[in-house]
């Protein structure tokens, strides 16, 4: 006797690899991107009218951001994922200082446009009292206008 009529055996795929590879995928993509700003604080930056400076290259950098609140007065000094207090110029140095010794060679310094001078003063004074006169590039809004 015969077999009439359409074959049942199909080919079925298993998406269920396929879906839980997409979700890892997207995970891991996100959890990248909160890495990669974690030493950028939201700030307001100044922008220079006659800069006569460039973008910095790449190299190592520890990042010095003095985090702002009302009237021109900072709240802290964030450094490396660390909080320095404003009276505490002496941790920022020691912060800054094994940060150049684990390798890295420019320190940027990043302050809101309306934070008073006083204190971008007081954080280069501290950086400099590294010693060993790490090069200091003064962070501003690179947007041109």
């Amino acid at each position: 006797m015969a077999r009439r009529g359409i074959p049942s055996s199909a080919i079925n795929a298993n998406m269920t690899p396929m879906i839980d590879v997409t979700f890892l995928l997207i995970v891991f993509f996100v959890v990248v991107s909160q890495i990669v700003d974690r030493d950028a604080v939201p700030l307001d930056l100044p922008a220079p009218t006659q800069a006569a400076s460039g973008i910095p290259d790449s190299a190592e950098h520890v990042t010095v951001n003095l985090v702002p609140i009302a009237g021109g007065e900072i709240s802290g000094i964030v450094v490396g994922g660390h909080t320095v207090a404003v009276d505490a110029m002496d941790e920022l140095t020691s912060i800054v200082n094994t940060r150049l010794q684990g390798g890295a060679t420019d320190v940027h310094l990043r302050a809101d446009r309306a934070t008073k001078y006083l204190y971008i003063h007081q954080a280069i004074e501290a950086i400099r009292a590294v010693g060993t006169s790490p090069r200091m590039q003064l962070v501003v809004d690179g947007e041109y206008r």
